[in-house]
């Protein structure tokens, strides 16, 4: 079997592939509100009742992540994507068939829901596993396709939806969710994924047996104060921005505009989401550490929370939603855009495929709560306005909580370099036992190569003087 080297060769096409997946998940994401609707006009239930079936899609999508992350371990990428894709299709599928709203709900909430959080949590780690020089330029890149998949093709399915009907639509949902099945067969092993098993394998036998080994590093993640105060700040921020995922839409046609117009104000967000991606990955990328990423969410929840809180008095004309949906796709979403590196400085490159489960998990229940809660409200006889008032104050103790995990993240940074060093030395294990050359040989080598350079250099001098 052979290996991906991290930043160079097959990495390039695992980065293209994880790319593909996020675009796709981006299409599911930016078009959950017109789902939504779907459902609505379908079945003419509740608000809350119908919301469920979004909310468990968007709960399991996150919260599976802790599951995507012990498959994984066991497994590798590539199975995980291939097998939630044939999930995720499945689930959808069953929607376009003429079943009853309950069915809905357990077909598209929680089979689509969990073969989604497969295809899309194994692409955060696939990419962590293909690169360390370029890990911010390379979450940035695959990052963006999530907003470029919620850029233009949510009003060209509402657009489908429209003329085709609710079944066709769910038809070509499913036929979207199919192609992470295929880009997963490019998802090779790599030195990173493979060295980290071989570490992990060394530590089980060090330790107790009787104590499952994924459960040994959850333990070990949440004692990290750093890592806590991270995964509430992810809880908090993304509960609020979901809740505008799902509800946004009908509280655009309940000021008087149509459907059509919500989705021109998704893709708006599309793109301000897709400029604040590559942007502030690429900010990151050439930042001297004079920044924290952790800060600068900060700032960026901030002003996301205020335009939120800020909502009821400016956004009752098309001008104002469309100001708060630049907020929403700037401010949004970009810090899944360095999670990555953020993970992997807060508990180092072995624990953070587990981070990062435990983070969408927290971040599902969340997620499930918030769109949840908002539907009884309107159900009840409430006001959008209210719930916009509270999301935004979550969203604001979500940066503060970001601010703190900066804090705890500086006084780990010397321990987790030396568990680096450990997981390089494992790599050059893994190539010595397959016969490749070590990064110390080829260090050496270079070494060699440039003494014998300099001494030729030198014998051709004397030479030319004699």
């Amino acid at each position: 079997m052979k290996l991906t080297s991290p930043d160079k060769g097959w990495s390039w096409m695992v980065l293209i592939a994880a790319f593909g997946v996020m675009f796709i998940q981006g299409i599911f994401i930016g078009t959950l509100g017109i789902i939504h609707l779907a459902l609505l006009d379908r079945y003419q239930d509740t608000n809350l009742r119908t919301s469920l079936a979004g909310s468990i899609f968007a709960c399991a999508n996150t919260a599976g992540g802790i599951v995507t992350s012990v498959l994984v371990d066991k497994y590798s990428c590539r199975v995980v994507t291939v097998t939630g894709s044939l999930l995720f299709t499945l689930g959808l599928a069953v929607c376009a068939f003429p079943v009853s709203l309950d069915i809905v709900i357990f077909s598209y909430g929680v089979l689509a829901g969990i073969g989604s959080s497969m295809t899309n949590t194994a692409a955060y780690f696939v990419v962590g596993y293909n690169f360390k020089l370029r890990q911010n330029m390379a979450s940035g890149f695959s990052t963006s396709g999530i907003s470029l998949g919620g850029l233009f093709m949510p009003t060209a399915i509402e657009m489908i939806r429209e003329f085709y009907g609710n079944r066709i639509f769910f038809v070509l949902l499913a036929g979207i969710a199919l192609q992470p099945c295929f880009l997963g067969f490019m998802y090779f092993p790599s030195y990173l994924e493979e060295s980290r098993k071989h570490t992990s394998l060394a530590q089980n036998r060090k330790t107790t047996p009787s104590v499952p080994a994924g459960f040994r590093s959850w333990l070990r993640i949440m004692k990290n104060p750093g890592f806590v105060c991270f995964a509430g700040c992810l809880c908090l921020t993304q509960l609020g921005v979901f809740v505008m995922y799902l509800h946004f839409p009908n509280y655009v046609t309940t000021m008087g505009l149509s459907v059509m117009e919500a989705s021109y104000l998704l893709n708006v967000r599309g793109v301000c989401s897709l400029v604040a991606r590559l942007s502030v990955s690429s900010l990151v990328n050439v930042n001297n550490h004079n920044v924290q990423e952790t800060t600068l969410l900060f700032g960026m929840f901030t002003f996301l929370a205020l335009a939120s809180m800020l909502l009821p008095i400016y956004g009752s004309s098309f001008g104002g939603l469309l100001i708060y949906c630049i907020f929403l796709g700037f401010y949004g979403d970009s810090v899944f855009s360095i999670l990555n590196i953020i993970n992997i400085k807060l508990v180092g490159l072995q624990h953070f495929a587990s981070a990062t489960g435990i983070e969408f998990a927290a971040m599902g229940i969340c997620i499930f709560i918030g769109p949840s809660f908002v539907g009884k409200v309107i159900d009840v006889g409430g006001t959008y306005d209210l719930c916009f008032i509270i999301t935004g104050i979550l969203i604001m103790l979500g940066g503060i909580l970001s601010l703190l995990s900066g804090v705890f993240q500086t006084s780990s940074a010397e321990k987790l370099q030396h568990n680096d060093i450990s997981i390089d030395r494992t790599i050059d294990t893994l190539k010595i036992d397959m016969g490749q050359p070590s990064t110390e040989c080829v260090h050496s080598r270079n070494n060699q190569e440039d003494m014998t350079l300099t001494s030729g250099s030198k014998l051709l001098q004397q030479v030319d003087r004699n």
